[in-house]
């Protein structure tokens, strides 16, 4: 997607008013809002070539994190995931949810509206169920993916398109919360050494991971938290960039979270930052300063 970056600084500066009838063009948030936006954030679905093991102590029920999104150092959304559980068929599952939404004063600059819900398998971290809803500007998703594991297919609905049909997965096959969260406390090198498949829309596309760095990201509540950077490289757009760049920044700490994500876009730079954290049982992160 190309946008005109000029004009969105040219009626930022002007104050606007969002009655304006003038359509206007942006730059391209869209990968960084995705997850992620955070979690990323909180690499849509990712199989990875190793075998889950029980990853349970990954999934934290109560668990609260907030980002805040930002372009050019321009604030135009916020984004909320949360970690639940409940128990369905007798089976205790956890569910993960993510609400991103614009600030209001941005409205009439890019209006965001998304929330991504996935019902995983604590033990072995397999979704069951994946819900997505994504309102971005002119971009407009529903899909609703439920994951048979046993028969090794998934079943992708597209509510828009009406569009329903069987996606043949491989054994092991995840989305992206699932993949982020259980392998957060996974070693980074053995993660980079990897192969991983993602499913994005109906389809497998391939994604390797490479350590770029390590540095330290200052977080509002948390002073500067030492970190390492990780590039995903992927073949499509939407959660990562097929033009341009995207780098996300893991904590070294025991319970690890992503805490920024940073794209590089057309003009400029989107960057998602972790902003709030609560309810994961670490010290560390459960403090603020």
């Amino acid at each position: 997607m190309v946008y005109r970056a000029k004009t969105l600084i040219d009626r930022i500066a002007k104050k606007r008013p969002p009655y304006a009838n003038t359509p206007i063009r942006h730059p391209s948030v869209k990968p960084a809002l995705t997850v992620y936006l955070t979690c990323l954030l909180c690499f849509q679905n990712a199989y990875s070539e190793t075998n889950s093991t029980s990853c349970a102590s990954s999934f934290i029920p109560g668990e609260v994190a907030n980002y805040k999104v930002t372009w050019m150092g321009i604030p135009l959304a916020w984004s909320e995931h949360t970690t639940s559980s409940f128990e369905e068929n007798g089976r205790k599952l956890i569910r993960i949810r993510m609400v991103s939404r614009n600030y209001k004063a941005y409205s009439y600059i890019y209006k965001v509206n998304d929330v991504t819900e996935v019902v995983i398998d604590p033990e072995t971290a397999l979704p069951l169920r994946l819900d997505v809803i994504v309102n971005e500007g002119s971009i407009h998703k529903s899909h609703l993916t439920t994951f048979y594991h046993d028969k090794k297919v998934a079943v992708f609905q597209d509510r828009i398109s009406k569009d329903i049909r069987e996606v043949p997965i491989k054994s092991g096959t995840q989305d992206i919360f699932s993949f982020l969260y259980s392998a957060r406390n996974r070693d980074f090198e053995s993660l980079a050494s990897l192969k991983h498949t993602l499913f994005v829309d109906g389809k497998l596309y391939d994604l390797s991971l490479k350590i770029r760095k390590e540095g330290r990201i200052k977080l509002p509540h948390h002073g500067k938290v030492a970190c390492v950077q990780i590039e995903p490289i992927a073949e499509f757009d939407g959660l990562f960039l097929r033009k341009g760049k995207i780098f996300f920044w893991v904590s070294r700490q025991k319970h690890r979270m992503i805490t920024c994500v940073e794209a590089r876009v057309a003009v400029g730079r989107v960057k998602v930052k972790l902003h709030e954290i609560s309810g994961t049982g670490d010290a560390f992160w459960d403090r603020k300063e």
